[in-house]
């Protein structure tokens, strides 16, 4: 039986940090639900089958039922979150 394909949560996926995070993971080949204020309005992020990308706040109400409702919500096991990356130190 194959593993599980592992699922990782981005905020702040639309540009830089967040968007080269997005890219990292997508390589090692996990499915990726990227979020930010305009995610899909991003020219670094195509949508793809390892890809969704939702506009918004994950912590806010709309976007939450959004990422309820994704195909990929259920594998999800991480969350990175590149604002911490860009400005933990």
């Amino acid at each position: 039986m194959p593993a599980a394909q592992k699922t990782v949560i981005v905020t702040g996926a639309s540009h830089g940090i967040g968007a080269g995070v997005v890219r990292a993971f997508l390589a090692r080949g996990y499915n990726v639900l990227g979020t930010a204020r305009k995610a899909t309005k991003s020219e670094e992020l195509a949508p793809s089958d390892h890809l969704s990308v939702i506009d918004g706040d994950i912590g806010q109400s709309k976007p939450r039922r959004k990422f309820q409702n994704s195909r990929l919500r259920g594998s999800a096991r991480s969350m990175v979150s590149s604002r911490m990356l860009a400005f933990s130190w």
